[in-house]
């Protein structure tokens, strides 16, 4: 598609065990990419289910990069972004399928507004409900909203649905806080002001973390919702064994664990200590509850609580050391 002009997009799919998916990603960037000139990268995080087989022999134009090992969402990233020629990066997830006229709407808006550095879209169910697309900042305080139930309780509140703007319809574009990784659309100046991502994240907050990087040298961060893109959700989180485990401690290992180094790393000790406090105690006041008033439910509950308490104090203890971001 790129041909001896210059590229517009790159967009780089990190793609770990999810052939089928990948092929209908794939399928819909071919069919529904338009004029847009770009390329398209995809990193395969050491799959074992013929998906760099299926890239080869499928969609030939398209660069491949093998892996051997799963190094996680901004890892397997970074090959793709060092890589990337063109105008601007797009972090397209492999269960991520864009619709007709993504390319070319976002494309516009950015060209038109210069100072948006990172731009995400409309994410949508397959049903066509609306996935949380626009977020704010995380801290102590959204933290205890969305803990406490208060931000699903009372969604039309702009003090507590203010984690995902549930006040707000979405139907214009607006500044927001960060935007979720399954497109995520990166303009070359603000990467090359910034850096890449930070592979010290395996998963979790790796993009909450290069918004931040991003606000912070003065780039605006915004939601487009006149472009959709139909999202599934944790794809790679449900085919891999081991590290990742689709029930229990290790998906919640890694996430505690990312957030303690964004807190570290972006604030340092007194919000970490801050926000994990929060989550500690109100697991604590779970397993209180659940002890002084048993019901059917509340040793699973007070496991959940025990287990999530744990992995905090284990995380809090651990030497800070942070691995510094590739530039």
């Amino acid at each position: 598609m790129a041909g001896n002009q210059k590229i517009d997009i790159s967009i780089v799919i990190v793609s770990f065990n999810t052939c089928d998916l990948t092929r209908r990603c794939l399928a819909c960037v071919q069919e529904h990419g338009g004029e847009v000139n770009r390329e398209v990268i995809v990193v395969d995080n050491a799959s074992a289910d013929g998906s760099p087989e299926m890239i080869e022999q499928e969609f030939p134009e398209v660069t491949l990069i093998r892996l051997a090992v799963n190094k996680g969402f901004a890892g397997g990233n970074l090959p793709g972004m060092k890589q990337a020629k063109g105008r601007y990066i797009l972090l397209l997830n492999s269960d991520a399928f864009i619709t007709a006229g993504v390319l070319s709407k976002t494309l516009a808006y950015m060209d038109a507004n210069k100072r948006v550095g990172i731009l995400g879209c409309r994410l949508t169910n397959p049903d066509g409900s609306l996935q949380p697309s626009a977020r704010s900042l995380p801290g102590p305080i959204n933290k205890f909203f969305h803990l406490s139930g208060l931000a699903a309780r009372f969604p039309a509140s702009p003090i507590f649905g203010k984690v995902d703007y549930t006040w707000w319809d979405h139907s214009t574009p607006r500044k927001v806080g960060w935007v979720v990784g399954a497109f995520f659309m990166i303009r070359r100046r603000t990467m090359k002001e910034i850096g890449l991502l930070d592979d010290g994240y395996f998963l979790y907050f790796e993009e909450i973390d290069y918004c931040l990087a991003a606000h912070r040298k003065y780039w605006e961060v915004v939601f487009y919702p006149d472009a959709s893109v139909v999202h599934l959700g944790g794809q790679s989180t449900l085919k891999t064994p081991g590290r990742i485990s689709t029930h229990g401690r290790q998906n919640l290992a890694i996430r505690i664990a990312s957030e303690c180094r964004y807190y570290r790393k972006c604030y340092g000790l007194f919000r970490l200590l801050a926000a994990m406090g929060v989550e500690y105690t109100w697991n604590a006041l779970v397993r209180l509850k659940h002890t002084l008033a048993p019901k059917k439910e509340s040793p699973q509950r007070k496991a959940d609580a025990r287990a999530v308490m744990g992995l905090i104090m284990e995380e809090l203890l651990k030497p800070t050391k942070q691995k510094k971001p590739l530039a």
